[in-house]
């Protein structure tokens, strides 16, 4: 997992060149741009989920952990909460790893790292790094947020 701002993106370039694309594409958004669609940048192995829409508790929420595609969220407008924890040790798995659907589910558990979004910060997970995103902090929030794919 990485985390950061947009502004400091230019760290982490080289590391595989879909990454590099996602965090160069995001810096071209802004709140006012249309979200609820998706751009493909080099078909299915790289390519951008806009995604619009509101925070919600934590116990509405589930882990995730994929391992065909790497995950690079940006935030563009909002903010939110996402848990993260070492895919190996979650403890309570609800669906086992879906090959089409590339996506293992479980519960939040207690023990999970929270790390709070915010409007200019990034994040980057791994297949390792299960991720519970779109929580709330304090209140709800509305988001406008990329979520970019990378093929592995």
């Amino acid at each position: 997992m990485i985390y950061g701002t947009l502004d400091q993106s230019a760290r982490y370039t080289g590391m595989l060149p879909g990454i590099d694309r996602i965090l160069k594409e995001a810096e071209h958004f802004t709140p006012h741009d249309e979200f609820g669609r998706t751009v493909q940048l080099d078909g299915e192995n790289v390519y951008l989920i806009l995604a619009e829409y509101d925070t919600h508790e934590k116990a509405q929420g589930c882990m995730e952990a994929h391992r065909a595609y790497i995950d690079v969220m940006c935030m563009i407008a909002g903010e939110e909460t996402i848990y993260v924890k070492p895919a190996q040790r979650l403890s309570h798995v609800t669906q086992p790893y879906d090959a089409p659907k590339d996506a293992l589910l479980a519960e939040i558990d207690d023990d999970c790292s929270a790390i709070r979004l915010q409007a200019g910060d990034f994040i980057i997970l791994f297949p390792e790094d299960a991720h519970a995103p779109g929580c709330g902090t304090e209140t709800s929030s509305h988001v406008k947020k990329i979520i970019g794919k990378v093929r592995l």
